[in-house]
């Protein structure tokens, strides 16, 4: 950001938000609605995504309006970055994955004026690297040519550090994954809006116990750890999404239950007793990701069993029971019984409205934002 004509220390302009996200089909869209979520609370905000593909499903769990990026995505850029006169843009882009390379670098050609903030709510490269590396299969997946390759996806974030003003964080651990260079920096965590939960608990008038984890599951991440536990205690029962990557209920399965990938998300937590996020694999993709269902368990005061990752550490310190990849399945499932008959979820919640709302979010994204433009001021 060009630091232009000097304003007064006492005003503040008006911010126009756009948030950009690379893939309007994937669930990266969730990251890019949540700082909408986050900007909404500060000024007039816009959500755009490149992608011709659906819609991610997850997406109906939220009032945002979605704009689709096109072939003329240029001139669909430009008309949001059209503003009134003081009204500042400020133009976040959502893990930096390509197509935002370009995106950041026609934002700061065609107004040197805007803010551009890098958002990390991940080490996606990590991620990406692990995947590949597990067969020849997924490195064939992900070929050189594919935006999707680890060097292609921190060739991109590289170049959009060069036009950033400013990069933000899901956790203060993550940023310790990236250069020390991307700063000034600010930590906001996955959000969701702040509700009172209208739903009992079904779990509450059933005699058996029900746990899960609702979004996509990976099993290579420690989620196959929900299968065995399921079936070692055929008393308790998981709680699913239909198709969320632990594939097909058995025949013997009658205590698995999969709910519509479209059920609310109020709904789908009133019908556990536990919420478990196991996580196994050591490298940084899966040790620094802040997993969304772990946002979710807070906010409707689920009791939470999940891996101490150090992004899980940070994010819910207090919150939430330490689950050890050393514990057999016996052990965890009498610890699930001892949450489901615990009031931890009171716990979890208190977290949830100190730093998960948009409200705390928007905070923290304003004193970046005051001193990106304080750091052009002194210039």
């Amino acid at each position: 950001m060009d630091s232009g004509a000097p304003q007064a220390d006492d005003v503040r302009p008006q911010y126009n938000f756009i948030v950009m996200g690379h893939d309007i089909s994937s669930n990266a869209l969730g990251r890019a609605i949540s700082l909408v979520l986050v900007t909404r609370e500060l000024g007039p905000s816009a959500l755009l995504a490149f992608g011709s593909g659906s819609v991610w499903k997850g997406a109906k769990q939220f009032d945002v309006a979605i704009k689709r990026l096109s072939r003329s995505w240029k001139d669909e850029v430009r008309d949001q970055l059209q503003r009134a006169p003081a009204t500042q843009n400020v133009v976040w882009l959502a893990k930096g994955i390509a197509p935002l390379d370009k995106a950041a670098q026609f934002v700061a050609e065609h107004d040197p004026q805007a803010i551009i903030l890098l958002d990390l709510d991940d080490d996606d490269a990590g991620l990406a690297e692990s995947f590949a590396n597990r067969s020849l299969t997924n490195r064939l997946r992900l070929h050189p040519w594919r935006r999707s390759n680890p060097r292609r996806i921190r060739s991109s974030q590289l170049a959009i550090a060069e036009s950033a003003d400013g990069f933000t964080f899901s956790s203060h651990a993550l940023a310790t994954v990236y250069p020390r260079s991307f700063e000034p920096a600010g930590r906001i965590p996955h959000v969701r809006l702040s509700m009172q939960e209208s739903v009992n608990r079904a779990a509450a008038k059933s005699e058996t116990v029900r746990f899960g984890s609702f979004g996509t599951l990976r099993p290579h991440k420690g989620s196959g750890l929900l299968l065995e536990l399921m079936r070692h205690d055929r008393s308790m029962t998981l709680v699913t999404f239909a198709n969320c990557g632990l594939g097909q209920p058995d025949s013997s399965d009658c205590n698995w239950e999969e709910l519509p990938p479209d059920t609310p998300l109020d709904v789908a937590y009133s019908q556990v007793d536990v919420s478990v996020i196991p996580i196994t694999e050591s490298g940084s993709g899966a040790q620094y990701q802040l997993p969304a269902k772990l946002i979710d368990s807070l906010q409707w005061r689920t009791p939470v069993l999940a891996t101490p990752t150090p992004a899980i550490k940070e994010i819910a310190e207090g919150a939430f029971t330490p689950l050890s990849n050393s514990m057999s399945p016996a052990d965890v499932a009498k610890q699930i019984r001892l949450l489901a008959s615990s009031d931890d979820g009171s716990r979890g919640a208190a977290r949830f409205h100190e730093l998960l709302t948009p409200q705390a979010a928007a905070k923290e994204l304003a004193q970046l934002i005051d001193h990106i433009v304080s750091l052009c001021r002194a210039q």
